[in-house]
Protein backbone atom coordinates (compact mmCIF):
# COMPACT_ATOMS: atom_id res chain seq x y z
CA UNK A 1 0.00 0.00 0.00
CA UNK A 2 1.19 3.53 -0.82
CA UNK A 3 0.15 6.08 1.78
CA UNK A 4 1.33 9.69 1.57
CA UNK A 5 4.09 8.61 -0.79
CA UNK A 6 5.36 5.89 1.55
CA UNK A 7 5.09 2.17 0.87
CA UNK A 8 3.59 -0.15 3.50
CA UNK A 9 3.05 -3.93 3.48
CA UNK A 10 -0.46 -3.51 4.96
CA UNK A 11 -3.13 -0.82 4.98
CA UNK A 12 -3.25 -1.36 8.74
CA UNK A 13 0.33 -0.13 9.18
CA UNK A 14 -0.34 3.61 8.73
CA UNK A 15 -3.05 3.23 11.37
CA UNK A 16 -0.63 1.55 13.79
CA UNK A 17 1.92 4.27 13.05
CA UNK A 18 -0.64 6.94 13.91
CA UNK A 19 -1.61 5.18 17.15
CA UNK A 20 2.03 4.73 18.16
CA UNK A 21 2.76 8.42 17.67
CA UNK A 22 -0.30 9.39 19.69
CA UNK A 23 0.87 7.21 22.57
CA UNK A 24 4.57 7.92 22.17
CA UNK A 25 4.96 11.26 20.36
CA UNK A 26 8.73 11.43 20.86
CA UNK A 27 9.24 7.87 19.61
CA UNK A 28 11.49 7.02 22.53
CA UNK A 29 11.87 3.61 24.15
CA UNK A 30 11.11 4.63 27.73
CA UNK A 31 7.78 2.79 27.58
CA UNK A 32 8.26 -0.98 27.62
CA UNK A 33 4.59 -1.67 26.87
CA UNK A 34 2.19 0.66 25.09
CA UNK A 35 -1.41 -0.52 25.14
CA UNK A 36 -4.17 0.74 22.87
CA UNK A 37 -7.89 0.16 22.49
CA UNK A 38 -10.46 -0.53 19.80
CA UNK A 39 -11.36 3.17 19.95
CA UNK A 40 -7.75 4.07 19.19
CA UNK A 41 -7.91 1.87 16.10
CA UNK A 42 -11.16 3.45 14.96
CA UNK A 43 -9.69 6.93 15.51
CA UNK A 44 -6.62 5.87 13.57
CA UNK A 45 -8.56 4.76 10.52
CA UNK A 46 -10.42 8.07 10.48
CA UNK A 47 -7.27 10.14 11.01
CA UNK A 48 -5.54 8.35 8.14
CA UNK A 49 -8.57 8.56 5.87
CA UNK A 50 -8.62 4.79 5.43
CA UNK A 51 -11.93 2.96 5.31
CA UNK A 52 -12.62 0.99 8.47
CA UNK A 53 -13.00 -2.79 8.03
CA UNK A 54 -16.28 -4.48 8.88
CA UNK A 55 -14.78 -5.69 12.16
CA UNK A 56 -12.40 -3.32 13.96
CA UNK A 57 -11.57 -6.08 16.46
CA UNK A 58 -9.97 -8.15 13.68
CA UNK A 59 -7.38 -5.47 12.89
CA UNK A 60 -4.81 -6.76 15.38
CA UNK A 61 -5.99 -10.35 15.23
CA UNK A 62 -5.36 -10.45 11.48
CA UNK A 63 -1.79 -9.24 12.01
CA UNK A 64 -1.05 -11.78 14.75
CA UNK A 65 -2.70 -14.94 13.37
CA UNK A 66 0.62 -16.41 12.27
CA UNK A 67 4.20 -16.58 13.45
CA UNK A 68 5.28 -14.67 10.33
CA UNK A 69 7.94 -11.99 10.05
CA UNK A 70 7.67 -9.02 12.37
CA UNK A 71 7.75 -6.82 9.25
CA UNK A 72 4.30 -8.16 8.38
CA UNK A 73 2.96 -7.00 11.75
CA UNK A 74 4.51 -3.55 12.04
CA UNK A 75 5.78 -0.73 9.84
CA UNK A 76 9.52 -0.02 9.75
CA UNK A 77 9.12 3.16 11.81
CA UNK A 78 7.98 1.12 14.84
CA UNK A 79 9.97 -2.09 14.53
CA UNK A 80 13.18 -0.09 14.00
CA UNK A 81 12.75 1.14 17.58
CA UNK A 82 12.67 -2.43 18.85
CA UNK A 83 8.93 -2.85 19.36
CA UNK A 84 6.74 -5.80 18.38
CA UNK A 85 2.96 -6.10 18.24
CA UNK A 86 0.88 -8.27 20.57
CA UNK A 87 -2.86 -8.77 20.85
CA UNK A 88 -4.33 -7.58 24.15
CA UNK A 89 -7.70 -8.37 25.68
CA UNK A 90 -9.70 -7.02 28.59
CA UNK A 91 -10.81 -3.48 29.34
CA UNK A 92 -8.87 -0.30 29.85
CA UNK A 93 -9.35 1.82 33.01
CA UNK A 94 -11.86 3.83 30.94
CA UNK A 95 -13.91 0.71 30.29
CA UNK A 96 -12.95 0.47 26.61
CA UNK A 97 -11.93 -2.88 25.14
CA UNK A 98 -8.21 -3.25 24.58
CA UNK A 99 -7.07 -4.29 21.11
CA UNK A 100 -3.31 -4.68 21.32
CA UNK A 101 -0.03 -3.40 22.64
CA UNK A 102 3.39 -2.45 21.38
CA UNK A 103 6.01 -4.37 23.35
CA UNK A 104 9.68 -3.40 23.55
CA UNK A 105 11.70 -6.53 22.73
CA UNK A 106 14.84 -5.04 21.20
CA UNK A 107 15.87 -4.42 17.61
CA UNK A 108 16.08 -7.66 15.64
CA UNK A 109 14.03 -9.60 18.18
CA UNK A 110 10.35 -10.54 18.24
CA UNK A 111 7.66 -11.79 20.58
CA UNK A 112 6.96 -15.51 20.87
CA UNK A 113 3.19 -15.35 21.33
CA UNK A 114 2.40 -18.56 19.48
CA UNK A 115 2.20 -22.16 20.56
CA UNK A 116 5.23 -24.30 19.77
CA UNK A 117 3.87 -27.81 19.25
CA UNK A 118 7.31 -29.40 19.60
CA UNK A 119 8.20 -32.82 18.28
CA UNK A 120 7.34 -35.20 21.14
CA UNK A 121 3.63 -35.63 20.55
CA UNK A 122 1.72 -38.51 22.11
CA UNK A 123 0.23 -40.42 19.18
CA UNK A 124 -3.38 -41.60 19.44
CA UNK A 125 -5.54 -43.31 16.83
CA UNK A 126 -9.28 -42.66 16.89
CA UNK A 127 -11.88 -44.54 14.88
CA UNK A 128 -13.69 -42.48 12.26
CA UNK A 129 -16.31 -45.23 11.84
CA UNK A 130 -19.02 -43.19 13.65
CA UNK A 131 -18.82 -40.62 10.85
CA UNK A 132 -21.64 -41.59 8.43
CA UNK A 133 -20.41 -42.70 5.00
CA UNK A 134 -22.88 -40.44 3.23
CA UNK A 135 -21.42 -37.41 5.00
CA UNK A 136 -17.75 -38.09 4.23
CA UNK A 137 -17.81 -36.80 0.61
CA UNK A 138 -19.15 -33.46 1.78
CA UNK A 139 -16.62 -32.79 4.55
CA UNK A 140 -14.52 -29.68 4.13
CA UNK A 141 -11.19 -28.76 5.68
CA UNK A 142 -12.52 -25.80 7.64
CA UNK A 143 -13.23 -25.16 11.31
CA UNK A 144 -16.87 -26.25 11.11
CA UNK A 145 -15.85 -29.65 9.74
CA UNK A 146 -13.18 -29.92 12.43
CA UNK A 147 -15.75 -29.68 15.21
CA UNK A 148 -18.20 -31.90 13.32
CA UNK A 149 -15.65 -34.73 13.18
CA UNK A 150 -14.72 -34.18 16.83
CA UNK A 151 -18.34 -34.57 17.88
CA UNK A 152 -19.22 -37.51 15.60
CA UNK A 153 -16.11 -39.45 16.62
CA UNK A 154 -16.08 -38.38 20.29
CA UNK A 155 -12.46 -37.33 19.80
CA UNK A 156 -11.99 -35.47 23.07
CA UNK A 157 -13.28 -38.40 25.14
CA UNK A 158 -10.98 -40.91 23.44
CA UNK A 159 -7.93 -38.64 23.19
CA UNK A 160 -8.07 -37.25 26.73
CA UNK A 161 -9.58 -40.13 28.69
CA UNK A 162 -9.29 -43.28 26.51
CA UNK A 163 -13.01 -44.02 26.84
CA UNK A 164 -16.23 -42.80 25.22
CA UNK A 165 -18.89 -40.35 26.34
CA UNK A 166 -16.78 -38.38 28.81
CA UNK A 167 -16.61 -35.01 27.07
CA UNK A 168 -19.73 -33.30 25.68
CA UNK A 169 -20.19 -30.22 23.58
CA UNK A 170 -21.93 -27.26 25.20
CA UNK A 171 -21.88 -24.87 22.28
CA UNK A 172 -19.73 -23.92 19.27
CA UNK A 173 -18.84 -21.10 19.09
CA UNK A 174 -19.37 -19.22 22.33
CA UNK A 175 -19.72 -15.59 21.26
CA UNK A 176 -18.56 -13.79 24.37
CA UNK A 177 -16.93 -10.39 24.41
CA UNK A 178 -14.14 -9.49 24.31
CA UNK A 179 -13.06 -13.06 23.55
CA UNK A 180 -15.04 -15.39 21.34
CA UNK A 181 -14.39 -19.06 22.12
CA UNK A 182 -14.32 -21.41 19.12
CA UNK A 183 -15.56 -24.43 21.04
CA UNK A 184 -16.98 -24.95 24.52
CA UNK A 185 -17.14 -28.45 26.06
CA UNK A 186 -17.97 -30.06 29.41
CA UNK A 187 -16.66 -33.13 31.21
CA UNK A 188 -17.24 -34.74 34.60
CA UNK A 189 -14.37 -36.81 35.99
CA UNK A 190 -14.70 -38.51 39.38
CA UNK A 191 -17.45 -36.08 40.34
CA UNK A 192 -15.46 -32.99 39.30
CA UNK A 193 -17.05 -30.82 36.62
CA UNK A 194 -14.61 -29.45 34.05
CA UNK A 195 -15.11 -26.78 31.40
CA UNK A 196 -13.03 -27.01 28.23
CA UNK A 197 -12.73 -23.80 26.19
CA UNK A 198 -11.20 -24.62 22.80
CA UNK A 199 -9.14 -22.50 20.43
CA UNK A 200 -9.25 -24.07 16.96
CA UNK A 201 -7.36 -23.66 13.69
CA UNK A 202 -8.43 -25.23 10.41
CA UNK A 203 -6.30 -26.78 7.69
CA UNK A 204 -7.40 -24.24 5.09
CA UNK A 205 -6.17 -21.17 7.00
CA UNK A 206 -2.70 -22.25 8.08
CA UNK A 207 -3.04 -19.99 11.14
CA UNK A 208 -1.06 -20.56 14.33
CA UNK A 209 -2.35 -20.74 17.91
CA UNK A 210 -2.01 -17.33 19.53
CA UNK A 211 -1.39 -17.86 23.25
CA UNK A 212 -2.30 -14.28 24.16
CA UNK A 213 -5.69 -14.82 22.57
CA UNK A 214 -6.08 -18.09 24.47
CA UNK A 215 -5.15 -16.42 27.75
CA UNK A 216 -7.83 -13.82 27.15
CA UNK A 217 -10.40 -16.54 26.49
CA UNK A 218 -9.37 -18.35 29.67
CA UNK A 219 -9.81 -15.17 31.69
CA UNK A 220 -13.24 -14.62 30.14
CA UNK A 221 -14.41 -18.13 31.13
CA UNK A 222 -12.93 -17.78 34.63
CA UNK A 223 -14.71 -14.48 35.18
CA UNK A 224 -18.09 -15.85 34.10
CA UNK A 225 -17.90 -19.01 36.22
CA UNK A 226 -16.08 -17.71 39.30
CA UNK A 227 -18.98 -18.72 41.52
CA UNK A 228 -19.24 -22.28 40.15
CA UNK A 229 -17.54 -25.36 41.55
CA UNK A 230 -15.78 -26.20 38.31
CA UNK A 231 -12.29 -26.45 36.88
CA UNK A 232 -11.19 -25.05 33.53
CA UNK A 233 -8.95 -27.00 31.17
CA UNK A 234 -8.12 -25.01 28.02
CA UNK A 235 -7.46 -26.87 24.77
CA UNK A 236 -5.86 -25.76 21.53
CA UNK A 237 -6.57 -27.84 18.44
CA UNK A 238 -5.12 -27.67 14.96
CA UNK A 239 -6.35 -29.66 11.99
CA UNK A 240 -3.58 -31.54 10.14
CA UNK A 241 -3.58 -34.10 7.35
CA UNK A 242 -5.95 -36.89 8.49
CA UNK A 243 -5.76 -35.78 12.07
CA UNK A 244 -5.85 -33.21 14.83
CA UNK A 245 -3.12 -31.90 17.10
CA UNK A 246 -4.39 -31.21 20.62
CA UNK A 247 -2.54 -29.08 23.16
CA UNK A 248 -3.81 -29.75 26.69
CA UNK A 249 -3.22 -27.05 29.30
CA UNK A 250 -3.25 -27.50 33.05
CA UNK A 251 -6.55 -27.27 34.88
CA UNK A 252 -7.20 -24.21 36.98
CA UNK A 253 -9.97 -23.00 39.26
CA UNK A 254 -11.93 -19.89 38.22
CA UNK A 255 -12.13 -19.02 41.91
CA UNK A 256 -8.34 -18.68 42.05
CA UNK A 257 -6.71 -15.35 41.37
CA UNK A 258 -5.16 -15.27 37.91
CA UNK A 259 -5.74 -18.37 35.79
CA UNK A 260 -2.57 -18.75 33.73
CA UNK A 261 -2.01 -20.95 30.67
CA UNK A 262 0.45 -23.75 31.38
CA UNK A 263 1.02 -26.39 28.72
CA UNK A 264 0.71 -29.94 30.07
CA UNK A 265 0.92 -32.27 27.06
CA UNK A 266 0.49 -32.41 23.31
CA UNK A 267 -1.38 -35.13 21.43
CA UNK A 268 -1.37 -36.15 17.78
CA UNK A 269 -4.68 -37.76 16.80
CA UNK A 270 -5.01 -39.71 13.55
CA UNK A 271 -8.13 -41.33 12.12
CA UNK A 272 -8.78 -44.87 10.95
CA UNK A 273 -10.13 -45.26 8.36
CA UNK A 274 -8.51 -42.08 7.02
CA UNK A 275 -10.51 -38.94 6.33
CA UNK A 276 -10.06 -38.34 2.60
CA UNK A 277 -11.31 -34.76 2.90
CA UNK A 278 -8.32 -33.99 5.10
CA UNK A 279 -5.72 -35.81 3.04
Amino acid sequence: MIYKGKEYTSKKHPVLEWIFRQKNPHCDTAQAVIGFTLKDISDGYRACGIAEPASISNTILDLTRKKGSIALRLPESILSLGYDLRKKTGRSPDGINYAGEFVLVGVGKQIQSWLDWGENLEEIEVSSAPLPDKIRPFLRADEGALFSVIDYCDVFSWALHKRPNVVWRVQNPMKWQPNEIDGFYFAEIDGQEILLPVEAKALVTGDDINLVQMQGALETVAKRYRQHDVLIMPLAIQMVRNGIKIAVFQQCSPAAEGCILALERVLAVSFSPPLEAWS
